[in-house]
């Protein structure tokens, strides 16, 4: 149910084109920059690695050290930048005031099943909420100081529909308020933060600008508007938990460190404006350089936004060379630069300018629609009901036995259109692969890779262990049998479980009657599956996913950041 009143119209707080451009920029900066990013990963031949509009197929190299598989890449996909965008978006024009806990209980679940090219920080913090936990209160210290030192560009890169959102808003305030609620959610750290609400300034200035850009101009408001965007926040009896495991995570209190960094991020824009005094003959690539977009500081979130930031700047007056520029820098993160100067580039100059090829980017009709929605403000976004989300690796268990059609909770209901495996790049490795579309029209790939038992070698089960062949030996069941056995041992797992909540792996072998090394492997299959979930490492317990998920669910914690429920 919308929150405006019925029969009222619905009235775009900004024109819908500057809304389209956005998204459309952002994503097509996306898929341009992500075959940039990272090429020792791109398999054979991409092409001239000049700057170009053409998007191309290419190949990559995923699954990690120890499951590479090689996936086809078709032209105009976009990775994790664009996927995150739109999570963001849906929760906001899905869910009303409720948007945050749809972000964390829902569509950041949910991501983890087709994710591609996500950030560690971002997975990490996922998996968290996969486990009912914020990453702030996990019960590892180790864990919550990774997440407070967490200040990648994660955040930033997926806040432009809060931008576009609040555009009809007279002061920043609620914007400001809901980008750092946003990047808490994964990100701890000020650098994340403040890039993204730097970031969000501008795109709400851009968006809510009529007429031309000066050269130069956007630096300038951001270094004059400093004190809107760099504020720190607000604390109550809601986030105190927060900034509590905040000030204990470092050796100082998070209120200085924030406020330090603030004074990086005018830094920071001050380097841009001085590249820039250079007018046409400015030298990009030292620009970006003095910004820290290169080297092992290159995907913090202050640079990320100040490079954007200084693009836009530089390139007003030509959107797609600024674009362009981004995401074939040499070294840079070029996937995330070019879509958050896309994201700017599209606040500031609406759709008209786009190049043909970027409008046949991957989902371009789902990113126009949901841009128009998110156009629409407050007034116009919906507040259905948060229902807790299957665990992901049931999802992929429902795959796997051949269903077509099935509920994602936040993405609603998804079809699977084929199955196209990659190629493994080891002889142990399978990988199974889906190509998902959603009722609202995003596709989403799905891929999972297991290791193949070596070759000779078969599991034995439990009934056939008093088995023998001729000469004594046991006998070595065929693939037939030991997927039976497997499926029957399935069956008799989820009856035990039926009967408790969770169940050491001891008991559950004595229980079926199965050797302990072999209710290991069989367990740990299972898990793989989705059919069962490990609930503690020590003693192991496992339990159903299903009313393991509904207990997890049942008191979702306080957000921080000021928010009441």
């Amino acid at each position: 149910m919308p929150d405006n009143s019925e029969g009222q119209a619905r009235k775009p707080m900004l024109p819908p084109e500057k809304a389209e451009g956005a998204f459309l920029a952002l994503a097509a900066g996306d898929a341009l920059g992500w075959p940039q990013e990272m090429r020792r990963n791109v398999r054979g031949n991409l092409g001239n690695a000049a700057a170009h509009i053409e998007f191309e197929q290419w190949t990559r190299r995923s699954g990690g050290r120890f499951q590479p598989y090689e996936e086809a890449i078709q032209a105009g996909d976009y990775s994790d930048d664009t996927q995150l965008t739109l999570a963001v978006a849906r929760s906001r024009t899905n869910y009303g005031a409720a948007w945050w806990r749809a972000f964390t209980r829902v569509e950041l679940p949910l991501w983890t099943l087709y994710e591609r090219g996500g950030g560690g920080a971002t997975k990490r913090a996922a998996n968290a909420w996969i486990e009912g936990r914020p990453p702030w209160k996990s019960n590892k210290k180790d864990r919550i100081r990774r997440y407070f030192e967490a200040g990648g560009n994660g955040a930033a890169m997926r806040v432009l529909p809060h931008a576009l959102f609040f555009a009809g808003e007279e002061t920043p305030a609620a914007l400001m308020h809901d980008v750092v609620l946003d990047g808490s959610a994964t990100h701890g750290h000020p650098r994340a933060l403040i890039g993204a609400t730097a970031y969000a300034y501008a795109a709400w200035s851009l968006a809510r600008r009529s007429g031309k850009l000066r050269f130069g101009e956007l630096l300038d408001t951001l270094l004059d508007e400093a004190p809107e965007w760099s504020r720190f926040p607000k604390s109550d009896r809601d986030a105190a938990s927060w900034f509590e495991a905040a000030d204990n995570a470092a050796v100082e209190r998070y209120e200085p460190i924030w406020k330090r960094t603030a004074g990086e991020m005018r830094a920071l824009l001050e380097k841009a404006r001085k590249g820039l005094r250079a007018g046409a003959l400015a030298d990009d690539r030292a620009v970006l350089e003095s910004l820290g977009c290169f080297g092992r500081a290159k995907g913090a979130g202050t640079s990320s936004a100040a490079a954007a930031a200084y693009l836009s700047a530089r390139y007003a007056a030509q959107p797609a060379q600024g674009i362009l520029r981004a995401a074939f820098e040499q070294g840079a993160d070029t996937d995330t630069l070019a879509s958050m100067t896309g994201g700017l580039m599209g606040c500031l100059a609406g759709s008209e300018w786009l190049p043909q090829p970027w409008l046949q980017v991957q989902d371009a009709q789902y990113l126009r629609d949901i841009a128009c929605r998110t156009a629409l403000g407050p007034q116009g976004a919906e507040r259905r009901p948060v229902h807790p989300l299957p665990h992901p690796r049931s999802i992929l268990a429902t795959l796997e036995n051949g269903s077509q059609e099935m509920d994602l909770g936040g993405a609603a209901r998804v079809v699977a259109i084929d199955a196209r495996n990659p190629k493994p790049l080891g002889k142990s490795i399978a990988v199974h692969a889906w190509r998902l579309q959603t009722s609202e029209g995003q596709t989403l790939y799905v891929a999972r890779t297991c290791r193949l038992p070596p070759k000779g070698k078969n599991d034995a089960a439990p009934a056939q262990l008093s088995k023998t062949n001729g000469d004594g030996a046991a006998a070595a069941p065929d693939e037939d049998s030991r997927n039976a056995l497997y499926g029957k041992f399935c069956r008799l797992l989820q009856g035990l479980l039926e009967s408790s909540v969770s169940m050491k792996r001891k008991d559950i072998a004595d229980a079926l009657g199965i050797v302990q090394s072999q209710a290991s492997k069989w367990l740990k299959q299972a898990e793989q599956d989705g059919k069962i979930l490990q609930v503690s490492k020590n003693p192991i317990r496992y339990g159903l996913p299903g009313k393991l998920l509904l207990k997890l669910c049942a008191a979702p914690p306080n957000p921080p950041h000021g928010v009441k429920r």
